[in-house]
Order: structure tokens, then sequence, then C-alpha cells
């Protein structure tokens, strides 16, 4: 087991009034940009969400920390795409997302706690050709991708064994009793999770936080051939919820 010394960047200091959406893809045997990390209009009046994130990347048994990737290493690029790119996916590769949301009182008549909530859906199933090894495994589509097909891919509540934070919190490890969200395929997974409320933290402290992780592996399939080009980008929104 790797074990890494984590250091958190900024994902983005949402303003009130707005939520989150982090675009998020995968491409098999392309050069594309496929991360991007930018606002999304939300209800969230009374509230500020901040939201901080980290990345690990899996190939060949080496896990690297991926570290802020935007062109200027700000970390905090909401028009622009940034934040992480990862291409060339590869069979057996896999990796973990992990986001931890602290929260502000913005209107001091409301509730001193907000639950916020988590929404994931597909955005883009590119197949950008057919390749050679496409046809040869079976591919005809020429417009949709299969690659959220073939991402194994499992969401959970990083909370800490019953909730506590003391007790392998926001580890990037999924703990005895952490909650499971969703788990299966990318398609799956997207289809499910609609609104899950991932806690709740009181807006008055400066260390109260929720914490989710997202886990996903390239599945080593016998016909995982008709993935290369493919790229698919999803959507984790995040949104206030209420309390």
């Amino acid at each position: 087991m790797t074990d890494l010394s984590i250091n958190r960047r900024r994902l983005i200091g949402m303003l009130s009034g707005t939520g989150m959406a982090a675009f998020i893809g995968f491409g098999y045997a392309t050069g594309d940009s496929i991360r991007y990390t930018y606002a999304s209009s939300h209800s969230c009046d009374d509230y500020t969400l901040d939201a901080e994130w980290r990345e690990t990347y899996t190939r060949n048994g080496e896990t690297t920390l991926l570290e802020d990737t935007t062109p200027d290493g700000s970390g905090s690029e909401p028009d622009e795409p940034g934040l992480i790119r990862l291409n060339n996916v590869l069979p057996g590769d896999r990796g973990t997302v992990s986001f931890s949301l602290t929260a502000d009182l913005a209107n001091p008549d409301a509730s001193d706690t907000v639950s916020p909530t988590l929404g994931i859906s597909l955005t883009d199933r590119a197949e950008n050709g057919l390749s050679d090894p496409e046809e040869a495994a079976g591919d005809t589509t020429e417009t949709v991708g299969e690659l959220q097909e073939y991402l194994q891919v499992t969401v959970w509540k990083n909370t800490g064994v019953l909730g506590l934070d003391a007790l392998g919190a926001d580890d990037l490890t999924q703990q005895i009793t952490e909650p499971t969200i969703s788990e299966g395929t990318l398609a799956d997974v997207a289809g499910d999770t609609s609104n899950e409320v991932l806690g709740t933290i009181d807006a008055t402290t400066d260390d109260d936080s929720v914490s989710v992780t997202l886990r996903w592996k390239f599945a080593n399939d016998a016909r995982v051939n008709e993935t290369q080009t493919d790229s698919v980008t999803f959507a984790l929104d995040i949104g206030c919820g209420g309390d």
C-alpha cells in the first residue's frame, strides 16, 4: 500500500447564490483534455459553500497524487477548462476523487446548519471516430462512445468509522460503516445519483465539514477495445440542499 502525503488545494471558493459542478471526464487512447471544473447556478442564498479536492491516479501499481494542473496553477478557474486533465486512461488504471465541503452562514436569519447534496450526470459520451480495434471488437456506433460502461465506480460518504473524523474520515479509503451512495458502472451510478444528502455542516464553525469520495477503475474486459478513442464527461453537481 502506498502512503501519500496529501496537500489539499482549493477547488472553488463559492459565492453565495451559487453551487458547484465539477465536470470530469476520461478518455481512452485520446489526446483530449477531459476534466473541467467551474461554477454552476444553484440556489444557495443563505450559505457560502467552499470545496477542496484531492485526486489520486494509479497505473501499474504506482499511485500518484495529482496536484493542480490548471494553466496558471491557481486551482480556481471557473470559466476555463482546468483543474486536472486526464487523457489516455488505460484498462486496469484506477483512481479516486475526493471533495471536502465547508460552509459559511451568509444570512444570519437562516438555520445554522446546511446539508449539501450530490448529483451525478453524464454530459458527454463521445465516440471520437471508429478505430480498427474498435470495429474488430464489434463496435458499430459512430457518435456515442461506450467508455461509461467500462468504468466501475463507487461513491461513498467518507465520514470515518461511525461518523468520527479521527477514524478515517476523508482518507480516500472506504472504512467500515461509511455508507455507499452508489456503486456500479459510471452509466449506472450517473443514473442512480441525484440530490443525495451528504451530511450536515454547522455553518457557524470553521472546522465542520462533510466529505465524499468517488473511486473509479477502468475494467480490463475482453471487449474493452470497443472503447478505444472514446471519452466520457460527467458532472458532480454539489448543491446547498437545505437544513
